[in-house]
């Protein structure tokens, strides 16, 4: 009996012994691979971190590019909306200096400038002509002032000598200081100065005063504007206005010619 508890009491001590060896070796091997997988879940974890940072990074790089893209489209879709607000404005100024003349005015649209056919220096061509009722001798006008005179005419194109060029000559007239008219003949020479000449007087002109067709000669009917008197002078040259053009020839996009002269 009491050799039997032994032998039970050993197999304990065994049992327990061997467990005690088993956790020991377990604990022992966990402690053995914790560096390895220390430094691979450092490893793991911060490669992974640089991964997702760089797509996120790269993610953000496509975002602002295309965020870019976008901002640079509206600005080029500001800029045409800027661009047809002010081809809308020209046209509604058009229409409606054409709607005031009525069918006495056709509209054209420049095609050209300068070395018409006929050789004159300052002359533009238009694409109305015969066909639409264009006549050589036509007056052209702006709703900013007289253009100039077709001088040539094919079914469908205009040539128009501009008030700049020296061989168009318009009688003219203004206000003075007095109330009266000073009249003369404007020519051309200078597409930022035209001159009123052969003036009866040097009387004071009135500051800033516009310059009208006068009428005389027939070619030109009264009225239409010219440009600005500046100065009036004296000289070897007689009584000699400078007038100010009211039209931007180097802008000119279209022209008003008036059927018949």
């Amino acid at each position: 009996m009491k050799s039997e508890k032994s032998g039970k009491f050993a197999l304990n001590v065994l049992t327990v012994g061997a467990l005690v060896l088993m956790v020991f070796r377990y604990a022992v091997a966990v402690e053995a691979v914790y560096p390895v997988e220390r430094a691979r879940n450092v490893f793991s974890r911060g490669l992974l971190t640089r991964l997702v940072g760089m797509f996120d990074g790269a993610a953000a790089a496509a975002e602002n590019v295309r965020l870019k893209r976008e901002v640079a489209e509206l600005s080029l879709l500001r800029g045409d909306m800027k661009r047809l607000e002010a081809e809308n404005a020209r046209l509604r100024r058009a229409i409606g200096y054409s709607a005031h003349g009525g069918k006495e005015w056709v509209a054209a649209a420049v095609l050209s400038t300068g070395g018409g056919a006929a050789g004159h220096r300052d002359s533009i061509r238009v694409d109305r002509g015969g066909l639409a009722g264009v006549r050589e001798g036509a007056v052209v006008a702006v709703p900013e002032g007289l253009v100039g005179k077709v001088i040539a005419v094919t079914p469908h194109t205009s040539e128009i000598m501009l008030v700049t060029d020296p061989s168009l000559k318009v009688a003219c007239e203004t206000e003075v200081a007095s109330g009266r008219r000073l009249r003369g003949i404007l020519s051309g020479g200078d597409p930022d100065l035209l001159l009123l000449k052969y003036l009866r007087n040097a009387e004071a002109s009135s500051p800033r005063s516009k310059v009208y067709t006068s009428g005389l000669g027939g070619v030109f009917p009264r009225g239409i504007e010219v440009g600005t008197l500046l100065t009036v002078t004296s000289g070897v040259r007689g009584v000699v206005g400078e007038v100010r053009p009211g039209v931007e020839f180097s802008t000119l996009e279209d022209v008003f010619i008036r059927r018949g002269k």
